[in-house]
């Protein structure tokens, strides 16, 4: 049984949404007071585990520094190292009759106007454009990469709307037969075969199609958009056939994002989300004869990962007839059912008052096709991938407060986001008594909710 509003790590506050200045993540000034030369200045850094980047003026002692993993953390860092005269964060600027071009609003690509998915609710959307206005996108407040990993058929990596958004393993010297990265995978450049055991990734309509509505590049004058426009996609080839091969898939993120906490971020991924739009119908995962796919979803949840899985594409009770992995016990799953541009359930789409956490919009849904190609699809195969893509962009509209729970408690963070997106819903009578919230996704409010919350210690 899934749980809402149990709200054991957070409680929202009612105080109004505010927007943080505008700065470089993870980069602050320091200036030391006297003559001291870089020199002293990197070694007294240093002793507080930071590092000078560049030296910005001799004349003010004034040096441009890195290596906290928040600016909030590197001012405090810089205020204890002897010397310092001030720190202060690296903010943007902007000339007066220019825009500020970390806001995205909205975007110039050509068929953007057809994404009625992406719009207001009232237009049956999931009020993504709410958040486009004020976030840069694509990295947290850490200055991390947000990478979503898409577990799915294949894909079309060289998709004129998709190819600047994949997730590169920069460890890895592509086609050299060698695991480079000393990570257990030879040649992962950007993910994984599972069905293969291979770095090289198949090509499928389905993968990239759902790939198109999480992250297919945003305001580049072609095609379409994603949820989120900068995010980064990990291509995993394993949602079929059997669940050694889906196990596999699943491993390979949980084994990245390990070793991106392990290395502090120099190796590995920064996996906030998967996308799973595959399963098994009628199938009772509480049954006993597939213990593996909830030890999965935990696992990955333990560092912080949110499951998005599409439900049964079948107007069925999945309560009452199962399924796989929506019927999994898993917190960490946010399990996802289809709704229409007419704020409806799908008739073809599965529901569960205690299994089924939310709605999303997944009819006639225009995204990419193969050969730079687009087109339209309809399923929870297509509802889901705007879940993944919501948990990346909370990620990266989210303030500083969450960003340091996410790095020192990654599964608190987790199941705050699924909290929210939960708690955020807009209600649907179709949904009523047949999702656990009852309503479909609006991340605008979500991302509101977030932060206005008070966190428990």
């Amino acid at each position: 049984m899934k749980f809402l509003f149990v709200f054991f790590s957070l409680v929202l506050a009612c105080s109004a949404f505010s927007q943080s200045k505008q700065d470089v993540p993870g980069e602050f000034l320091v200036r030391f007071q006297g003559p001291y030369n870089p020199q002293y200045a990197m070694s007294s850094l240093q002793s507080q585990g930071l590092r000078i980047k560049e030296v910005i003026s001799k004349s003010l002692n004034l040096y441009l520094v890195q290596g906290a993993r928040s600016t909030k953390e590197g001012l405090g860092a810089a205020y204890r190292t002897r010397g310092v005269a001030y720190a202060q964060p690296n903010h943007y600027v902007f000339l007066r009759n220019q825009r500020n071009p970390l806001f995205r609003g909205l975007p110039n690509d050509p068929e953007s106007g057809k994404l009625w998915n992406m719009m207001e609710s009232a237009q049956g959307g999931m009020a993504a454009s709410q958040i486009w206005t004020s976030t840069v996108g694509g990295k947290d407040k850490g200055g991390n990469e947000i990478v979503v990993a898409v577990i799915d058929g294949g894909f079309d990596l060289t998709h004129e709307d998709l190819k600047e958004n994949i997730w590169v393993n920069r460890q890895e010297i592509p086609n050299n037969g060698k695991d480079d990265d000393g990570n257990g995978y030879v040649d992962d450049i950007v993910g994984w075969n599972a069905f293969d055991n291979t770095g090289k990734i198949k090509v499928d309509m389905h993968g990239t199609h759902v790939m198109g509505i999480i992250g297919a590049r945003g305001n580049n004058g072609k095609g379409v958009h994603g949820v989120n426009w900068d995010v980064k996609m990990m291509a995993i080839s394993g949602a079929s056939g059997t669940t050694a091969t889906v196990a596999k898939a699943y491993g390979y993120v949980i084994d990245q994002k390990k070793l991106w906490f392990q290395s502090k971020g120099q190796r590995g991924a920064n996996i906030v989300a998967t996308n799973s739009s595959f399963g098994v119908d009628n199938a009772n995962c509480t049954s006993g004869e597939f213990p593996v796919w909830n030890d999965l979803y935990e696992q990955m949840g333990q560092l912080g990962i949110i499951s998005a899985a599409a439900t049964a594409n079948n107007n069925v009770d999945v309560d009452r007839v199962g399924d796989v992995p929506t019927g999994c016990a898993s917190e960490y799953i946010v399990a996802v059912t289809n709704t229409t541009q007419q704020n409806t359930k799908y008739n073809s789409a599965g529901y569960g008052l205690k299994t089924i956490d939310i709605g999303a919009p997944g009819t006639n849904i225009l995204s990419t096709l193969p050969n730079s190609k687009y087109g339209n699809l309809t399923g929870t195969s297509m509802a889901t991938p705007h879940v993944a893509g919501a948990v990346a962009l909370i990620h990266a509209a989210a303030n500083e407060a969450f960003y340091q729970r996410y790095v020192t408690q990654p599964a608190v963070a987790a199941l705050a986001i699924k909290q929210v997106l939960l708690a955020g819903v807009d209600p649907l009578p179709s949904l009523q008594g047949k999702t656990v919230s009852g309503g479909k996704m609006n991340v605008g409010k979500s991302v509101q909710m977030l932060n206005t919350a008070r966190w428990r210690n």
